[in-house]
């Protein structure tokens, strides 16, 4: 193995968190991620249908935070820097399989493995193949369930995809399961007498809007007059997938209210990536736009702020530390992230910037159908105002856009605004995100795997 730099020209605990170190060291703490979910299209976020009236209430309850920025358009490696707080350059989970890391090494610390060493009770309930322990993120699990396979799906009804309409010639789902059935573990978990003698960390993973193989109940989709016999059926299904994925999140959050958890628990939601939708002519994700690293985040922290909303950008690298501090643990000296409730002490912090990374031409599961110049290796970097998308193997297809401005990355003035280049570049330089270390992979993936990922569309399709 080797490691190569590729050739191109990157506090104080608000009074937010509330109560004393001993006190919130009791708090329990609930991570949701929702894989696949655009923040725009929440109504929390200003999207006009009503796709998450739960996840409106937690943001009513806490603080919603605008302008969040995923690591990657990939699950693995977002969620690997969710929970380590570093940028995969870091943590080294990079690809889903390939010529670089596919996989979270134990040697790093998690929020999971932190808070285990400490007494917490840790589990987790994940909904899909690209979340699971194949990549790593089981570590610091005490309970850690991905059960998805042909003899679940066979057993439960929930499991088995629709075969009439648009879904009638789609895979089989055997490498992802519906949100109920993943909160009905979560909630017998929670059940379970041993968990209330320590405080606990619960990690939930939903997975319904990354594609139509699974679907709501039929009650679910009508009400958003779909029937799956349009043309458009792949798009239309996305906002009843949201929907019914609330629900689920509605039912865990009235399970910690009617058992008393509520008012002690830090509870974390955040997006893994956003899907493209077709915007940039590009309907699933893996790319730099902000439709797909723009993600949803909510926190509420006991005692802590209400009903506020931070424009600063934050990272999903920022979750980690910002839970450990309010817990009073110190985060890692590894950890890049920073905590959040900084930003809610004075104005906003104007050094804070985001960085990420899509290394398409590493991973062997990158879609041939993806835009001729964006096969590449692709690196973006971005404050409040300018985002800069550097492609290392053709700089000239670099992408620079004024976010304030041009929210929809319509008009790229790279040519326009050189010095804003030169800035963007010295910071993504700085962050070290473009450091790869190469591998040659000791053997192919295995066919149970690329089945599973067959499924969801990654091999041969563009998820």
């Amino acid at each position: 193995m080797k490691r190569i730099i590729l050739p191109v020209a990157c506090a104080v605990l608000a009074a937010a968190c509330g109560g004393s170190p001993e006190k919130a060291g009791r708090f329990n703490v609930l991570l949701v991620t929702l894989d696949t979910t655009r923040a725009d299209h929440l109504g929390c976020y200003g999207y006009p249908l009503p796709t998450s009236p739960n996840l409106d209430r937690l943001a009513s309850d806490g603080i919603r935070f605008d302008m969040a920025i995923s690591t990657s358009g990939i699950t693995p490696i977002s969620h690997a820097s969710i929970f380590t707080g570093m940028n995969p350059d870091r943590h080294g989970l990079r690809v889903f399989y390939g010529r670089t890391g596919h996989y979270l090494e134990p040697e790093h610390p998690t929020l999971a493995s932190i808070l285990r060493d400490r007494s917490w009770r840790t589990a987790a309930f994940v909904s899909s193949y690209p979340a699971s322990e194949k990549f790593g993120l089981d570590h610091g699990f005490d309970t850690f369930s991905s059960g998805v396979s042909e003899e679940v799906m066979a057993g439960d009804p929930r499991l088995r995809p629709p075969k009439d309409g648009y879904w009638q010639d789609r895979p089989t789902a055997s490498a992802q399961r519906r949100a109920d059935v993943t909160t009905d573990e979560a909630l017998a978990w929670l059940d379970e007498p041993y968990v209330g003698e320590n405080p606990f960390f619960l990690w939930v993973h939903y997975f319904d809007p990354h594609d139509p193989s699974l679907v709501p109940p039929q009650e679910v989709t009508a009400r958003f007059g779909v029937d799956g016999s349009e043309p458009d059926a792949l798009l239309k299904v996305y906002d009843p997938e949201i929907f019914f994925m609330d629900g689920q999140f509605g039912r865990l959050i009235r399970h910690l209210r009617e058992t008393g958890r509520y008012d002690n628990t830090i509870i974390v939601v955040v997006g893994d990536h956003g899907q493209g939708l077709g915007d940039h002519n590009w309907f699933p994700h893996r790319l730099l736009y902000q439709e797909q690293i723009r993600v949803p985040l909510i926190i509420r922290i006991p005692g802590g702020t209400r009903r506020a909303t931070v424009g600063a950008v934050t990272r999903t690298i920022d979750i980690m530390p910002t839970v450990l501090q309010a817990l009073g643990i110190d985060p890692p000296e590894t950890v890049q992230g920073s905590d959040m409730t900084a930003i809610l002490s004075g104005p906003a912090e104007k050094g804070r910037i985001a960085v990420a990374e899509a290394l398409n031409t590493l991973d062997d599961h990158a879609p041939p159908q993806l835009p001729p110049h964006q096969k590449d290796l692709l690196f973006m970097v971005m404050d409040r105002e300018w985002k800069l998308i550097h492609h290392a193997g053709e700089p000239g297809n670099n992408e620079l856009y004024h976010l304030l401005e041009d929210p929809e990355e319509s008009n790229n003035r790279v040519a326009a605004e050189p010095e804003e280049v030169k800035r963007l570049m010295t910071a993504l330089e700085g962050s070290g995100i473009m450091q790869i270390e190469l591998v040659d992979p000791d053997e192919p993936m295995d066919e149970e795997a690329l089945e599973k990922l067959r499924s969801l569309g990654y091999v041969g399709g563009g998820n």
